[in-house]
């Protein structure tokens, strides 16, 4: 229970000083504060302005006062304002999120099946030609960075035997409600999610395999095995209930990586999600966009931190009332 907790902390607090650094750097960096609170150069600036974004980033207020108006930005939901934009930041952001997790959370759930089930039949059966094979071409994928995984399949799958389309998440002239909607969204989105998805499996495979392997030697197995009972049921109602824990947790952690991976993924197949948002505000300056973007990010992680912890507590009586229930 107390590591669970302290990892729910340490979540926490990470997220509090991701907040705590948004707000202060802007006004520590060398220069004029405005220029980062609104993305526009001094020198760019009329006189009328800049007193206008002074004004509108409550500048002329003592800094107590400017935390809590920066505070109340994130607490009313709005993120802050898009000067290069004309937008208020959490609405920007709205717009392109859905994009991306329609491409984040099936890659999520995916990786996640498939390296469950893999990893679990393949360190069951440690040292069997499925398990070595699939061990070894992990392993080797594991090492391969998901940008080059993604111009591979755009090579293969787009160019030389164009099975599906390379940008974008819907064909030139179709809509919601028009027929083959949905299957044509299902075929632009099925190249990033494989992407994202071939990204994720070779770590959730090997911990699965790896913990499965060690799990396999332990007395509760081998008197289940004593009993007759089918491996089938050794696997998921015995070996799996007792190893589920490091996997949920890496599993929780590993959703913020899919979404930071899914900003670069987005770029390559011209997807207008988060990643296009973020290389808009990158270039052309947009401070407090790329701000919003980091805070709505670490949400995230922070969110999938915690409720994977609190899942591992729900799951096992021992670590909600004490080794004590071993």
């Amino acid at each position: 229970m107390k590591k669970y907790r302290n990892s729910i902390v340490t979540a926490l607090v990470c997220f509090l000083i991701v907040l705590v650094l948004n707000f202060i750097l802007p006004r520590l960096l060398p220069g004029d504060p405005i220029a980062y609170l609104s993305g526009f150069a001094e020198e760019d600036m009329t006189a009328a302005q800049y007193e206008r974004y002074a004004s509108a980033l409550h500048l002329n207020e003592s800094l107590p006062k400017q935390f809590w108006y920066y505070l109340r930005s994130l607490l009313d939901g709005s993120l802050g304002y898009s000067f290069k934009k004309e937008a208020v930041v959490s609405a920007l952001i709205r717009e392109r999120i859905g994009s991306t997790l329609q491409i984040t959370l099936p890659a999520v759930v995916l990786s996640t099946g498939i390296g469950l089930v893999w990893g679990l039949h393949c360190g069951y059966r440690k040292n069997s030609l499925r398990d070595r094979l699939s061990t070894s071409a992990l392993i080797v994928l594991n090492t391969v960075p998901s940008f080059l995984i993604a111009l591979v399949l755009i090579i293969l799958l787009c160019f030389q035997h164009r099975i599906f389309p390379y940008t974008g998440l819907s064909s030139a002239g179709l809509e919601p409600g028009v027929p083959g909607f949905w299957a044509d969204r299902l075929r632009h989105l099925f190249l990033p999610m494989l992407t994202l998805t071939l990204g994720a499996v070779p770590s959730r495979y090997l911990l699965m395999r790896n913990t499965v392997r060690k799990a396999a030697e332990e007395k509760y197995v081998l008197y289940a095995r004593q009993r007759g009972l089918s491996d089938w049921k050794i696997q998921y109602c015995y070996i799996l209930k007792n190893i589920a824990q490091p996997f949920i947790t890496m599993v929780g952690m590993s959703v913020s990586l899919c979404v930071g991976g899914s900003l670069v993924i987005e770029n390559i197949f011209s997807v207008n999600g988060m990643g296009k948002l973020l290389t808009d505000a990158v270039y052309t300056l947009d401070y407090p966009l790329m701000q919003g973007i980091l805070f709505v990010t670490t949400g995230i992680m922070v969110i999938s931190i915690v409720a994977s912890d609190l899942l591992c507590i729900l799951i096992d009586p021992k670590v909600r009332w004490g080794e004590e229930l071993a």
